[in-house]
């Protein structure tokens, strides 16, 4: 019996085609994103949730920088199953996964997506070290029977890993030829102050050719990454946030990972009332807290993300999405300019321009 056929994955047994839409990519266009899953803590399936979705976090980042046949993935929640599905759709070989953290709604999906069974594919990991466990100890403890049916060593020889600490004074540079390559921010901006270019392997490639991701720690009980794309071609921006509770006042180390975003994608799962009342210190945001964040950070766009599974349609709507809106017009008034045009919330398979 195969691999997949052990976990009763089947090949092309997927969600239906409307669920993917096949983003074609020809020349230089801005960046695109695709949420294939906005849900936090457990994947939903309800009546209740149809508009938003129930599918856990996975976000699809798609940019002219990343290499042919590549794909570019933060978190493999459960979202990262249709994702697998449709890699294969479109000859996917090789999947470059940023972790956020390593909660089960944010891992959980590696486990069932084809990708992580199918010879011919690799998987390059890449996440924080945290309590001296980075993504590889995260990976074998989730691949361990009796817990699971396959083991690590069964599939090892395709995945590599690539812990990340004192993230702050790191970036990651992806090029179309080049591929992903880690830096020191020291040695980044030593080689930019030279007008050097920028070494892959044996190759050395332009820095406005390059996707450039930085990051910053989240305020989560467990070390967490927001990743800043900077699609240098086109100078177009995207920050996403998750698993970040508010705070009242915003570092200048923050300030500058968050700012001038086209597109921040954040982390909402509670309202006002509900976080003071009984979710505090439970490590997610709140619209309100956002909106503040995106406001006073000159952020552009808005997206909210990772609902809580116990919330409805409806209450994303009429509770998340109008206190969003309501902050925006109270923090107008006390700001000396705003630049924050869309907010929305985000739903499963959603396509945004960044």
């Amino acid at each position: 019996m195969s691999l997949m056929a052990s976990l009763g994955i089947l090949v092309g047994s997927g969600p239906p085609a409307e669920c993917f839409g096949v983003i074609s990519r020809k020349g230089t266009f801005p960046m695109k994103v695709k949420m294939y899953g906005t849900r936090g803590s457990i994947p939903v399936s309800n009546r209740e949730c149809v508009k938003y979705g129930g599918n856990t976090t996975c976000v699809h980042v798609i940019s002219d920088c990343i290499p042919p046949n590549e794909s570019l993935v933060i978190d493999t929640g459960s979202g990262f199953v249709p994702l697998g599905h449709n890699g294969l759709k479109n000859g996917i070989k090789r999947y470059n996964i940023l972790y956020s953290h390593y909660h089960h709604d944010h891992t959980q999906g590696l486990l069932l997506a084809p990708p992580t069974f199918i010879e011919g594919i690799n998987l390059d990991i890449y996440g924080p070290e945290d309590l001296s466990v980075g993504p590889r100890q995260v990976v074998e403890a989730l691949m361990n029977p009796p817990y699971f049916p396959v083991h690590f060593k069964q599939v090892g020889s395709r995945f590599s890993f690539k812990n990340l600490q004192f993230v702050e004074s790191r970036v990651l540079l992806v090029h179309p030829e080049g591929g992903f390559k880690v830096l020191t921010l020291e040695d980044f901006q030593n080689i930019t102050k030279r007008g050097d270019q920028i070494p892959f392997g044996r190759q050395r490639y332009d820095l406005n050719e390059c996707l450039l991701i930085r990051m910053i720690g989240t305020n989560h009980p467990q070390m967490t990454i927001s990743y800043r794309f900077e699609e240098l071609p086109t100078g177009r921006t995207f920050v996403f946030l998750t698993d970040h509770e508010d705070v009242a006042g915003i570092s200048m180390a923050f300030k500058k990972h968050l700012k001038g975003a086209d597109l921040l994608v954040a982390d909402a799962q509670y309202s006002r009332d509900k976080y003071i009342a009984s979710t505090a210190g439970y490590g997610h945001g709140t619209s309100f807290g956002c909106v503040r964040l995106a406001v006073l950070c000159g952020c552009t766009r808005l997206g909210l993300t990772h609902h809580d599974p116990t919330a409805t349609d409806a209450y994303i709507d009429n509770v998340i999405l109008n206190e969003a809106v309501e902050a925006r017009e109270q923090l107008k008034r006390e700001v000396d300019e705003c630049l924050l045009e869309d907010i929305f919330c985000c739903y499963d398979y959603q396509e945004l321009d960044v």
